[in-house]
């Protein structure tokens, strides 16, 4: 069944949003879901697409890439003591392969209404490239999501994520994304800084929850829920979410993103198809947890 408040057909093509310092569960888990269900009829057809403001990799460790002309400003892990400082570890580092570029998916979109994206073509034997509708658009938390980037020549403070809330801004404002936003953890602080949620319920990390609500006034948080899925024409108190007419999907931190992705499945597969995914993975999906309520787990 197609989602609500969308003519368009079952999602197939999936979409993620990275960027230095994210955390790798937040996106890992709900994809592995989804690669589960890639291996079976009812997702043959789906595709993934990474995202990035440039064509290197994307390090989860919060560090700047190679030949960066920027650095972190970490002022919470500003060491007191060389003791301290030896404890800031950013030698742990998995990285993530980009497909597109924010620029290059833009630039495509606006020309096609589709992301090219090259891709191994089985009957050929060699590389193509293929043309994909933005059906869902997925953005990781993380510790990168709340940082500020220096830079080396002017000094100037901006957001290390910009590039990653401009794009969300656009490609939804333009009418790109077809079928749902969804965050996980502090991703929905990355995309409230868009405009995209003003006025729609949302949740975001629990540890990170008042730094995060205090930041956007505009948004009818929703403390201790596991995950929220707003739906189009229920926006409260000021703003209209730039007019975004898709739902959007939010979830608590980290692991609370899988519950997330398996209540999307349930909603267009159905529950036991969810379930089904569920214990080909052997995760304890936390069913019980409905939509929008509160979760005992955080007052633990």
């Amino acid at each position: 069944m197609p989602l609500s408040h969308t003519t368009t057909p079952l999602p197939q093509n999936f979409f993620v949003v990275y960027y230095h310092g994210h955390q790798l569960l937040d996106s890992a888990g709900p994809l592995d879901i989804l690669a589960t269900v890639a291996k079976h009829a009812q997702g043959q057809n789906f595709t993934l697409t990474n995202l990035a403001e440039d064509t290197g990799p994307v390090n989860l460790a919060a560090i700047p890439p190679r030949g960066a002309t920027w650095r972190f400003e970490q002022p919470q892990q500003q060491p007191s003591s060389a003791a301290a400082a030896a404890a800031v570890n950013t030698r742990f580092n998995p990285q993530t392969i980009v497909d597109v570029t924010f620029a290059a998916a833009l630039a495509s979109l606006r020309r096609t209404g589709g992301v090219d994206v090259e891709v191994w073509d089985e009957h050929s034997g060699s590389y193509a490239v293929e043309n994909r509708s933005v059906d869902v658009l997925l953005i990781p938390g993380g510790i990168g999501s709340r940082l500020y980037r220096v830079d080396a020549r002017t000094g100037e403070r901006g957001l290390n994520v910009q590039g990653a809330v401009d794009f969300a801004r656009t490609v939804c404002g333009e009418g790109f994304v077809r079928c749902a936003l969804m965050t996980v953890c502090t991703g929905s602080d990355l995309l409230a800084h868009t405009g995209l949620l003003e006025g729609r319920r949302a949740t975001t990390n629990a540890n990170a929850f008042e730094e995060v609500a205090g930041r956007h006034g505009g948004v009818a948080w929703l403390k201790g829920r596991r995950w929220v899925r707003s739906v189009p024409g229920e926006e409260m108190g000021k703003g209209k979410g730039e007019g975004f007419d898709k739902e959007i999907w939010t979830s608590a931190g980290i692991s609370a993103g899988m519950d997330l992705m398996l209540w999307f499945l349930a909603e267009v597969y159905g529950v036991e198809f969810a379930r089904g995914i569920a214990r080909k993975i052997e995760y304890e999906w936390r069913e019980g947890i409905r939509e929008g309520e509160v979760d005992p787990y955080y007052s633990t």
